[in-house]
């Protein structure tokens, strides 16, 4: 289970069924997206972000010998979409904070492709 809002700092007693408890989480998944509990509804950029890595070093440790542009379409292919999650950001309200880490991974994934 799960708490947001005003008391998502509060210690809640676990639901106890039958002989089965469930506790509750400061964290969720649903639909691949990770969320945390907070005041408001917070996305979860550390999955995302990690994901990202990995497929951007998977596309780097083939492509040493490639053209610049193709290491920036297979990247704009394969870990972009993981990056910006297309087909639930619109849904999504990120924090300037957010935006910012998101932004700077890719500049960080432009620069290692132009070798800077």
């Amino acid at each position: 289970m799960f708490v947001v809002g005003k008391a998502y700092d509060v210690t809640i007693e676990d639901l106890k069924i039958g002989h089965d408890t469930i506790s509750w989480s400061d964290r969720l998944k649903y639909l691949g997206m990770n969320f945390k509990s907070g005041r408001t509804l917070l996305v979860d950029n550390e999955t995302v972000i990690r994901k990202f890595y990995a497929a951007g070093n998977a596309i780097y440790s083939h492509v040493k010998f490639a053209p610049e542009v193709k290491v920036l379409f297979l990247m704009e292919t394969f870990c972009l979409p993981l990056l910006l999650l297309s087909y639930a950001s619109e849904a999504l309200n990120y924090s300037k904070q957010q935006l910012t880490q998101l932004n700077v991974r890719w500049n960080r994934a432009y620069r290692k492709a132009f070798f800077l």
